[in-house]
């Protein structure tokens, strides 16, 4: 919900959320597969909204962090949780169609990345303020990394791109779990803002979900932090 990397690799992509949430929030539930009409979608459930903050379907893969491109008032309350905003996007063809169609009035700030696994992934992003919306397509075959806009001010966010740039560099066609150790260890030893973070008694990072989409095969896979445990979901293609 308030990290995200995209980095593609050799055969496909991988695409990792961390979530940082008050530890206090209802537990979500592990992922599994969901009917949303007609195609089965994977996808952590948030265990107060019902929503989530990142899933994957057969061609895409949504993931939604808090806030645009700067923090914001919050106004509650408001139409719908943003998770089950999320969750509507699969009732649409692409986020592009998504982002000319679907109406936000009175939902909270949020940004939204989609990467379809088609012969060239396509990888765009979604921002709505409050009042206008953008649309943004990126080079798939660069890596990226997100950090929500609430949390996290413009300079530690630019220090978040700059551990990721490095990482990318050293490890061009990195593995999945290379993946994940950087989402889990990254940061210079201020839990204000390294990767997996913590503020006071109750904010910090709850769990880390990877997508990894390669020629044979989908999977996810889910880091329950505050458990210590791990749930996986795979197919083959």
């Amino acid at each position: 919900m308030c990290t995200l990397t995209y980095i593609p690799t050799e055969t496909g992509f991988v695409f990792t959320s961390n979530r940082d949430e008050q530890s206090i929030r209802a537990q979500a539930a592990p992922p599994e597969a969901y009917d949303i009409g007609g195609q089965a979608v994977w996808y952590p459930k948030d265990g107060l909204a019902g929503g989530t903050w990142i899933a994957s379907s057969v061609k895409r893969q949504l993931c939604l962090l808090n806030g645009a491109f700067d923090r914001h008032e919050r106004h509650p309350p408001y139409r719908k949780s943003r998770g089950l905003v999320l969750l509507d996007s699969f009732r649409y063809k692409n986020l592009y169609d998504f982002f000319h169609h679907y109406l936000l009035g009175e939902i909270e700030p949020f940004t939204l990345v989609e990467v379809s696994d088609e012969e060239t992934p396509c990888l765009a992003e979604l921002r709505w303020d409050g009042a206008n919306k953008s649309y943004r397509e990126f080079d798939s075959s660069k890596g990226y990394i997100w950090s929500s806009a609430t949390l996290y001010t413009k300079e530690q966010r630019e220090k978040r791109e700059a551990w990721f740039l490095a990482f990318h560099k050293n490890n061009p066609h990195p593995t999945q779990n290379e993946i994940l150790d950087f989402h889990r260890f990254s940061g210079e030893g201020n839990k204000r803002y390294d990767l997996v973070m913590e503020v006071g008694n109750s904010l910090q990072t709850l769990s880390i979900t990877s997508i990894e989409r390669s020629e044979k095969e989908r999977s996810m896979r889910y880091l329950d932090l505050l458990n210590d445990s791990e749930y996986v979901l795979r197919e083959e293609k």
